[in-house]
């Protein structure tokens, strides 16, 4: 068995997550794995140009997109594309930039989120149920996103053909429906590419955030595992060791249960730093985006292949949503039955000493505070607030329309 195989079978969550971060590596947005890979100078400087080239291509595409709301001459159908991309990719490029200023905390992040248990208490079992959660929601999103635009080429080729105009996925400034021959069929080529390029970008981006959401939650699953299991443990001593025993044993492990709950909290203050921003921008980002999406449905009479897009679209927003919104009501949900966990954790069964039981209270007080992340640190991410968006983006399309 080699090393790979190794780590996916023996450590499915760094496996998972190194996979992520070498996607991300490869597609020009920097390496964030948080373990040293030796590169030679030419390797680092080639790297350089690539993600230069690569990253400049994306935002020279989105600004054109942008800059085309100068142009006079778009069709109805255009100018509601227009107006749905450029809400879309500019809060595209905003997250990926977000991201890639948080590499340094991220890796910091990642090493504690993987490695900090590992040494103490781990189960091979809660890290492949969330790898497999993780897996899950991103063949969703990945299955809806790529669909949409897939969809969208279609709807785009058909039109074109139907209209006799020239194929385009994306509107833009350059080039114009009348600016014809290889040249600019080469520029339109590129346009297409950038839309398939730049929702990768952003699969990878929304991986890497709710998958530490995901983990996050089954740190604090695995914090409750430990003293559920401690009390195991304390019961069986009593009946085979002496009192004095027994309560240094069960000292010993209440602390370093105390130091996983730490961890925990730490992670979840740290994730919330470093990809709070992302969140908030997904929200604001699926929420206008979701009421365009609904207007332009009804507003524009379209083929067969234009309702699929725009189905597949919404389908894509909801699914966008949802797992953020899941993967972070996860982590509450998670986390609120550690109190009642600690408070059974087996300190009954001893004759603990006056300053330990203080400990036990304030560690129970500390875990009574409800774990939340947020976006902008207003919106609160959960079950409930998931269908409040969903409602309030419904509500406020019907006012509009």
């Amino acid at each position: 068995m080699d090393a790979s195989e190794n780590l996916k079978t023996n450590h499915p969550q760094k496996y998972f997550l190194k996979l992520i971060c070498r996607s991300l590596y490869y597609i020009g947005m920097g390496d964030y794995w948080y373990e040293k890979t030796e590169r030679t100078k030419v390797h680092k400087k080639m790297y350089i140009v690539y993600a230069v080239l690569i990253n400049g291509y994306l935002l020279l595409s989105t600004l054109n997109q942008l800059l085309a709301h100068f142009r006079t001459d778009l069709t109805l159908k255009e100018k509601n594309d227009l107006i749905q991309f450029s809400l879309a990719h500019p809060s595209l490029c905003a997250k990926f930039i977000c991201l890639f200023l948080q590499k340094d905390r991220l890796k910091v992040l990642f090493e504690k989120l993987i490695e900090g248990d590992s040494y103490t208490f781990r189960s091979l079992d809660v890290e492949k149920v969330s790898v497999k959660k993780a897996i899950r929601y991103f063949v969703a999103l990945s299955t809806g996103t790529y669909a949409a635009v897939l969809f969208s080429t279609i709807d785009g080729f058909l039109s074109s053909k139907r209209d006799g105009t020239p194929f385009q996925t994306e509107v833009s400034l350059i080039p114009t429906g009348s600016q014809l021959g290889p040249f600019w069929s080469f520029i339109r080529c590129l346009h297409v590419l950038h839309w398939w390029c730049i929702v990768t970008n952003m699969l990878l981006v929304d991986a890497i955030s709710f998958t530490s959401l995901i983990f996050l939650g089954y740190k604090f699953r695995l914090a409750c595992m430990y003293f559920e299991q401690l009390r195991v443990k304390t019961k069986d001593n009593c009946k085979s060791k002496s009192d004095k025993d027994c309560m240094e044993e069960y000292e010993k492990g209440l602390i370093t249960g105390i130091k996983l709950h730490q961890d925990a909290l730490w992670c979840a203050r740290t994730v919330q730093s470093s990809l709070g921003i992302i969140y908030g921008v997904q929200i604001i980002e699926t929420t206008s985006i979701l009421v365009m999406c609904m207007i332009k449905l009804v507003a524009t009479r379209g083929s067969f292949t234009f309702l699929l897009a725009n189905f597949f679209y919404i389908a894509c927003l909801l699914i966008l949503n949802g797992v953020y919104m899941i993967a972070a009501g996860d982590i509450t949900f998670e986390a609120s039955p550690l109190s009642t966990e600690i408070f059974h954790s087996g300190w009954d069964l001893l004759k603990s000493r006056r300053r330990f039981r203080t400990l036990i209270v304030l560690a129970i007080a500390c875990s009574q505070k409800p774990v939340y992340m947020t976006a902008f640190g207003v919106i609160t991410l959960s079950h409930e607030n998931f269908i409040s968006v969903l409602r309030s983006s419904y509500s406020f399309f019907a006012v509009t329309y």
